[in-house]
């Protein structure tokens, strides 16, 4: 017989759909202790005597974000019913409660069932409701996860055409002229423009601050006289430009740092965005990449990849160091600013920037910073 836990239990949604458990167990004290246990959690809790039972439920109850299971029950052992589940619910962390622990059920159990945890009977409450609550967010983050994956495609089919549109534009009013090369130049810089423009429109901070990292990574190029640092310019200028599909409430945080859960998903892939923007562009290709990795630390223990040291393209090392240096010193105040700022940097050299570019660093905060 299949049992719903009180009504208070429904509170949390995930895409218009209650989040769920499902409690498999042949002793009905058990199922009510655990209903009892879960009445003040955001979730949704469903019962149900045996693994039969629980298969179907599995069948037809979407969003069931955890299975935890007996092992010892009637015709169906634990480990068979969360084997079967898997297939049904293969997103969802799958979990042992027995009374009747050795180590022998429980590799079955997570061999066989694909079990997350093995927790015996009786059970520490605090222990269990973390267990659960940990699990139905890694469950939620996977979903999001998707989700993120399925409107990044959506958004960036949506900008491309529009860019793609107005690009072509661009080059059939260049066409006749100007000469090749002058040519392709003007329309590059005029396509820039156009995204810089874009940024402005979706938020003036986003332009702002584009735009001062653009500066401080041109007094950077010049100083380690690079080649192609034009390159490097344009891709500086558009950096944030796939912030401009994140929400509002991720737009409008000044500090990526404070974000938590669904937020921080959200704005980390925005390097991934923007790259996948740009290389649809066919003047703007070969600066898609410094885009991408504009988050990536030295050490790495940046993102969107992770990757460390010089596999980092230099123009990603320096626009994430220009960018640091242009938040950090916008909630600075006071004579020694500057002097706060280079504290802040020096400290990151070797960890979050590489330490060849602090020189450059320097007299681009004297050459372009106010004050």
């Amino acid at each position: 017989m299949t049992k719903h836990s009180p009504q208070s239990n429904s509170g949390v949604a995930l895409h218009g759909h209650p989040l769920t458990i499902l409690c498999v167990d042949d002793e009905e004290d058990i199922l009510k202790t655990l209903t009892r246990l879960f009445r003040k959690e955001p979730f949704r809790v469903l019962t149900a005597s045996s693994g039969k039972e629980g298969l179907n439920i599995l069948k037809n109850t979407e969003n069931i974000g955890l299975i935890m299971s007996d092992q010892r029950m009637p015709e169906m052992s634990g480990t068979e019913f969360l084997r079967a589940a898997a297939s049904l619910a293969p997103d969802s962390p799958r979990m042992i409660l027995t009374g009747y622990a050795d180590m022998n059920t429980a590799i079955e159990a997570i061999n066989l069932g694909g079990a997350s945890h093995f927790l015996t009977k009786p059970w520490d409450d605090v222990e269990l409701l973390q267990v659960v609550r940990d699990g139905l967010q890694r469950y939620a983050l996977i979903l999001e996860n998707r989700r993120q994956k399925e409107e990044l495609a959506q958004w960036n089919s949506n900008l491309k055409a529009r860019v793609l549109q107005q690009s072509a534009t661009i080059r059939k009013q260049m066409e006749e002229t100007h000469r090749q090369s002058d040519r392709d130049n003007k329309s590059r810089d005029a396509i820039v423009a156009l995204l810089a423009d874009l940024l402005d429109q979706r938020h003036h901070r986003l332009s702002k601050h584009s735009r001062r990292v653009t500066a401080l990574v041109a007094s950077m190029a010049k100083t380690l006289e690079l080649n192609h640092s034009m390159d490097i310019r344009h891709a500086a200028l558009l950096h944030d430009i796939g912030l401009i599909g994140v929400s509002d409430r991720v737009l409008g945080n000044s500090n990526a740092e404070l974000l938590r859960g669904e937020d921080v998903i959200e704005y980390r892939a925005h390097p991934i965005r923007g790259q996948e923007t740009i290389d649809a562009i066919e003047e703007l290709q070969g600066i898609g990449l410094i885009i991408r990795h504009h988050h990536e630390e030295f050490d790495g223990s940046g993102f969107p990849d992770g990757i460390a040291g010089e596999k980092i393209p230099l123009g990603s090392r320096i626009i994430h160091l220009a960018s640091f240096i242009d938040n950090n010193y916008s909630m600075l105040s006071g004579k020694d600013a500057k002097y706060q700022l280079s504290r802040k940097v020096a400290a990151a050299m070797g960890t979050l920037f590489d330490p060849a570019l602090a020189t450059a660093a320097n007299l681009a905060v004297k050459e372009i910073l106010a004050g």
